[in-house]
């Protein structure tokens, strides 16, 4: 189900005339990156900043 989604997501954009898709996965979440992986998506070479002002703890 995932797969479909995202093959459908990706053709909306692509008809829309989006160029890339940029994703942020957790490093930690490598059950995520490798369906990404599968999809066709790479790891880019880019750095992700960000700064919590909240906790992520419940």
């Amino acid at each position: 189900m995932g797969r479909l989604m995202i093959l459908e997501a990706e053709q909306l954009l692509v008809e829309a005339g989006c160029p890339k898709i940029n994703l942020l996965v957790r490093t930690t979440n490598s059950e995520v990156i490798r369906f990404y992986e599968r999809l066709g998506y790479v790891i880019d070479d880019v750095i992700s900043l960000g700064k919590r002002l909240e906790s992520d703890e419940s």
